[in-house]
């Protein structure tokens, strides 16, 4: 019996757990745990009847200027799952002030007067708000010392229809609440309260409990914007510190100062906002309106530096010459001897590869003819070359040495004769 109600537990459990990932309620957390910086909408009033919207990167805390209403903005809280913005605006309205949705680009569109479930336009129940956070669909609007949640989903029955209020107590503490951020955590609203001198304060929006979360306090101020940032800290907004407004951030129990902006009447923020999706790839190039050359496989003559070519008819008549020619290696083309005469001598056509190329042979100047001319058709062998080539340089020696002897022999007489005079 009791395993059965163990395993009956155990699958609620589970069943619950889905639920709130399925709606988001999960999700949150393991995003901010993820990110590394985050984009946060903010309303910025200088005067108390129009807003400038700004887009605040933190936790850099840098600033970017989207949009301005003529509307003085405020409670306004974003929707994941619609990518939007709800807030309020004062614009004088004869029924008292309007919900507006701001998109990631800060354009408002004018939703109406927020009813109540029985009845509708007859008088705005989110007037005078000034804080506002989400929790899926459900948009929590304080005002005073009452909390109202409005229903947001726009393919709801009751949509922007408020139920409530939920008083809030210890109302003292809570009436100094300007703006607060929800925790999907614990269920929570977080913000700061100016009447408890900055401390941060948790909103339960079912019992209306507020209390003071211990050794959290920002510096003494009113402040208009609350958010969770990236990090899950808490980053809150002074209106007004030394003549300017401040961004803190509540790490380790103390403030971080994280950027400045002018001073301020009042303002509100709301974020995680969703990332922009990345630009898309630039288009390919477009394909080139030239033909490519196109590869032809018959042989072509290019001039180049000799190399082996086919070998020539039996016909060619080889030229004398003092070192013998090796025969061709069976592995590489024969060459051609240089030839006899200029005109350059034309090989026997052979069939040749489809992808040979016929280089020109160049053409050396003839050798000066020997003596001895070699008999016609028939030349000498090597050998013989040789050795007659060695005769005609002994021959020429030998000339040169009588030549030398007489010329030493002349010059001796005439000297000879000479003195004798």
């Amino acid at each position: 019996m009791r395993g059965s109600r163990y395993l009956t537990v155990v699958a609620a459990a589970a069943a619950v757990a889905g639920l709130l990932v399925a709606s988001g309620w999960l999700a949150p957390a393991r995003q901010r745990a993820a990110a590394t910086s985050c984009r946060v909408l903010q309303v910025e009033s200088r005067d108390g009847q129009s807003s400038d919207i700004v887009r605040l990167t933190l936790p850099s805390g840098a600033r970017h200027l989207l949009h301005h209403s003529p509307f003085a903005l405020n409670a306004i809280a974003y929707s994941a799952a619609q990518d939007v913005t709800y807030g309020v605006a004062d614009g004088r309205f004869h029924d008292g002030w309007h919900a507006v949705r701001i998109d990631s680009g800060g354009e408002l569109t004018d939703l109406g007067a927020v009813g109540r479930e029985t009845h509708h336009g007859v008088w705005s129940w989110v007037t005078g708000a000034t804080a506002g956070a989400m929790s899926g669909s459900s948009w929590y609007v304080k005002r005073a010392t009452s909390l109202y949640t409005v229903d947001v989903d726009p393919h709801s029955s009751g949509y922007l229809t408020a139920t409530g209020p939920v008083l809030l107590h210890p109302w003292w503490l809570a009436s100094g609440v300007d703006d607060f951020a929800y925790n999907p955590e614990d269920g929570l609203l977080y913000g700061v309260s100016s009447a408890a001198e900055g401390a941060v304060v948790t909103v339960n929006p079912v019992s209306g409990t507020v209390a003071k979360v211990p050794g959290e306090q920002f510096p003494a101020a009113t402040y208009g914007a609350v958010v969770f940032g990236p990090d899950h800290k808490l980053y809150a907004t002074a209106n007004w510190i030394d003549g300017r407004s401040v961004t803190y951030r509540m790490d380790g129990g103390s403030a971080v100062e994280v950027s400045t902006g002018p001073p301020l009447v009042m303002s509100d923020g709301a974020g995680c906002l969703a990332e922009p999706p990345p630009p898309p790839p630039p288009p390919p190039p477009p394909p080139s309106s030239s033909t490519p050359p196109t590869t032809s496989s018959s042989p072509t003559t290019t001039p180049s530096s000799p190399s082996p070519t086919p070998t020539p008819s039996s016909s060619a008549s080889p030229t004398p010459s003092s070192t013998p020619v090796p025969p061709p290696h069976p592995s590489s083309p024969p060459s051609f001897p240089p030839p006899t005469t200029p005109s350059p001598v034309t090989p026997t056509p052979t069939p040749q590869p489809p992808d040979a190329i016929i280089q020109p042979i160049p053409m050396p100047q003839p050798p000066a003819p020997s003596r001895a001319a070699p008999v016609k058709g028939i030349p000498k062998p090597p050998e013989k070359r040789t050795a007659k080539a060695r005769d005609n340089v002994k021959k020429q020696r030998r000339w040169g040495v009588a030549a030398v002897l007489l010329i030493v022999g002349g010059g001796a007489v005439a000297a000879r004769a000479r003195r004798a005079r």
